[in-house]
C-alpha cells in the first residue's frame, strides 16, 4: 500500500516537472520566435544611440555681400543621469566650471531618464576644460550658435533666433523655413559604459539651410541708423524710424529703428527694442497724408496750380469743430496750399473732390491694407469705411487725422510720385540661394494713375522743399521733393489730442537719381521742438547727402572710412 502511494507521489512530481519543462520550453519558443525582434532591438538600443546632426543655418548677406548673420560652432553639454555615480560632487564640478546654479544642475542629474541638457552653446574653451575632467555620464554635442558680425546694424530687420536656432523675429522668423535646413542623425555604437566607439553606416546627412541676400545696403543702413540716433538724442525724443526705398522697384535699401538692440547680447531690458516699429507701429500721419488730397484733386482735374483758395485767415468752422492753420493765411493758390501746408486749404480741396472719391484714392494708394513687405508683424493700419465717417471726417482725414498708418505705407504712397504713378510692393530679400541655385525675387508694381498726374504732383512737392515748409530738406543743385508732417498724438485718457505730445515726420524723394529714392523719417514725441520741418526734414537732408555721394561715386575717402566703421565700429545698444 505504501509502495503504491510512493509511486503516485513520484509520478505527481515527475508530472509537475514535466509541466514546468513544457511551460519553460513554450516560453522560450514564444520569445525566440514571436518576440525575437523586440529583444534584438532592445539589445541594440543598449549598444547604439542616435546622435542628432544639426543642419547649418543659412547666412544672411546685404546686397553687397557683407555678412549680417551666420552660424559659428559651439558645444552643448548634456548628462546621462543614470551614469552619474555621485550627483552632488558632479554638481559641484559643473557649477564651478560653467557658472550655473547648483540647484538647477542637481535637479537635472536626479532625473531618471537617460538625457538632460546641462548648458547649451558653450565655447570651445569651456568645453575642453570640462572634458579634461573626464566626468562619467557627461557628454558634448556640437551645435551652431547664431552670430551677428555687424552687431546692432539692421537688427530689427535681420531679427533673432532662439536657443535651437529657430527664428523668433525679423527675417530670421519670416524666412525660417528657408534658412533652417533639415537636421540629420547618426547611429553611434557605444560600449557598456555608454562611451562612443564608432559611427555606424546609418547616417542621414543634414541639409544646409539656404542663404538669403537682402536689398539692404549695410553702408546706407549704417548712415541711416546714425543720423536717426543723433536726431532722437538731439530732440530728446522717445524714438524714431527711417526707411530708404527704391521708388521704381520697391526694394528697401535701409530700414532703421531707434532705440535698437544687439542680437548677440540680448537681455530682458532690450526685448522692447526688438519690435520693428517702421512696420509694426500705427500712428496718425498728420500733414504728410495731404498727398492723397493732392493726387486725388489733380487726377479729378479740380484745380489748376494757380486757382485761388481762401484759407479763412487761420480759423475755419467745420461740422463739430473749428479747423486751424499753424499760421493764419488769407488767399493762397492751389500750389501754395500744399507748399505752406494749410489745413484749411487742404480741407476745402478735399471737400471739392468729395468724400466718396477721396475715400477711393486713399484705398488706391494702399492705406488700410498690408503692403506685403516680407517682414513679420506688419500692421494694416486703420481706415474707416465711408459709412462710418462722421460729419467731421471729410475735413480732418485729408489732413492726416482719424487714420492710422505705418511708415512703409507712407513711403510706398510717396513713391508713386517720382516713379510715374506706380504702386510698388516693398520687399527686403533680393534672392534665396541653396546648393548652387539662386531664386531672384522680382519687383511687383501696378499702374494706378498717369505719369502726367505724377509729374504735376512732383512739381508741387519740389516747391514744398524749395520754398515751403520743407526747406530744411533742400540740397543745393538737387531735385528734392517732399512733405512735412506735424501730428498731435491722440490721448485716450482725455479723449482728445495732446497739447504736448507730437510725431514729427518728413517723407521725401530724390527725383534726379536713377532710380529715384524715397526717404521716410518719423520722430516720436520730440521735446525740444515738434515740427516736422525742424525735426525730421534735416535728418532726411543728412541721409540724402550721404546717399547721393555714395551712389554717384563722390567722397571716396569718406565712404572707405565709413565702410570700416560698418565692419568694426558699430556701437552696442
Amino acid at each position: 500500500m505504501d509502495k503504491k502511494h510512493n509511486n503516485r507521489r513520484e509520478l505527481a512530481v515527475y508530472a509537475i516537472f514535466a509541466c514546468l519543462f513544457v511551460a519553460v520550453f513554450l516560453k522560450i519558443f514564444y520569445l525566440q520566435v514571436f518576440r525575437s525582434n523586440f529583444f534584438q532591438n532592445l539589445a541594440q538600443n543598449q549598444h547604439y544611440r542616435l546622435v542628432p546632426l544639426e543642419a547649418k543655418r543659412g547666412s544672411i548677406f546685404d546686397r553687397q555681400g557683407r555678412i549680417l548673420a551666420a552660424g559659428i560652432n559651439y558645444y552643448s553639454v548634456f548628462a546621462d543621469p543614470l551614469l552619474i555615480v555621485n550627483p552632488k560632487l558632479t554638481t559641484e564640478i559643473i557649477s564651478s566650471n560653467l557658472k550655473l546654479p547648483k540647484a538647477v544642475i542637481l535637479s537635472k542629474l536626479k532625473k531618471k531618464n537617460r538625457f538632460a541638457w546641462i548648458k547649451r552653446k558653450i565655447s570651445l574653451e569651456e568645453k575642453e576644460k570640462l572634458r579634461a575632467l573626464n566626468i562619467e555620464g557627461i557628454g558634448f554635442i556640437r551645435e551652431q550658435k547664431r552670430f551677428y558680425p555687424q552687431e546692432s546694424l539692421a537688427a530689427s530687420v535681420v531679427g533673432i533666433v532662439d536657443i535651437d536656432s529657430k527664428g523668433l523675429e525679423g527675417l530670421e522668423l519670416f524666412y525660417n523655413n528657408y534658412l533652417s535646413g533639415k537636421d540629420g542623425w547618426a547611429r553611434v555604437l557605444q560600449d557598456s559604459s555608454s562611451r562612443e566607439i564608432i559611427i555606424s553606416s546609418q547616417v542621414i546627412t543634414p541639409q544646409e539651410g539656404a542663404d538669403i541676400v537682402l536689398t539692404i545696403d549695410a553702408q546706407m543702413e549704417y548712415w541711416v541708423e546714425n543720423c536717426l540716433e543723433s536726431a532722437v538724442r538731439k530732440f530728446d525724443a522717445q524714438g524714431g524710424s527711417a526707411i530708404i526705398m527704391d521708388a521704381s522697384s520697391g526694394e528697401i535699401l535701409a530700414l532703421a529703428n531707434y532705440p535698437s538692440f544687439n542680437p548677440n547680447h540680448l537681455v530682458p531690458s532690450s526685448l522692447g527694442k526688438v519690435k520693428n516699429k517702421a512696420i509694426c507701429d500705427m500712428f496718425e500721419p498728420g500733414s504728410v497724408f495731404k498727398i492723397v488730397t493732392l493726387i486725388s484733386s489733380i487726377a479729378e482735374n479740380k484745380f489748376s496750380d494757380e486757382d485761388k483758395i481762401f484759407c479763412e485767415n487761420g480759423a475755419f468752422k467745420i461740422p463739430g469743430s473749428i479747423l486751424h492753420d499753424w499760421k493764419p493765411y488769407g488767399t493762397l493758390s492751389f500750389k501754395e496750399v500744399f507748399m505752406k501746408s494749410s489745413n484749411i486749404g487742404v480741407a476745402k480741396v478735399a471737400n471739392s473732390v468729395g468724400p466718396k472719391t477721396f475715400h477711393r484714392y486713399v484705398k488706391l494708394l494702399g492705406f488700410g491694407e498690408l503692403t506685403g513687405i516680407d517682414l513679420p508683424g506688419e500692421i494694416r493700419g486703420d481706415f474707416k469705411p465711408l459709412k462710418e465717417w462722421s460729419k467731421t471726417s471729410p475735413y480732418i482725414i485729408p489732413i492726416g487725422q482719424e487714420i492710422g498708418v505705418n511708415l512703409v505705407q507712407l513711403a510706398r504712397a510717396f513713391a508713386t510720385i517720382p516713379n510715374g504713378g506706380y504702386l510698388v510692393k516693398p520687399f527686403i530679400v533680393k534672392s534665396i540661394c541653396s546648393r548652387g541655385f539662386c531664386k531672384t525675387i522680382s519687383p511687383q508694381k501696378q499702374k494706378i494713375f498717369s505719369s502726367s498726374i505724377a509729374d504735376r504732383a512732383k512739381n508741387i512737392l519740389l516747391g514744398v522743399v524749395e520754398s515751403g515748409t520743407g526747406k530744411s530738406a533742400a540740397i543745393k543743385g538737387r531735385k528734392i521733393g517732399g512733405k512735412t508732417g506735424t501730428a498731435q498724438k491722440y490721448d485716450p485718457a482725455t479723449g482728445s489730442y495732446s497739447p504736448t505730445r507730437y510725431r514729427a515726420t518728413f517723407i521725401g524723394f530724390i527725383a534726379d537719381l536713377d532710380p529715384p529714392l524715397v526717404i521716410a523719417v518719423t520722430i516720436d514725441e520730440p521735446r525740444k521742438s515738434h515740427f516736422g520741418g525742424v525735426v525730421a526734414a534735416p535728418v532726411f537732408k543728412e541721409i540724402s547727402q550721404k546717399i547721393i555721394n555714395y551712389i554717384e561715386g563722390q567722397g571716396r575717402q569718406e565712404i572707405n572710412d565709413s565702410n570700416q566703421a560698418v565692419s568694426f565700429g558699430v556701437t552696442n545698444n
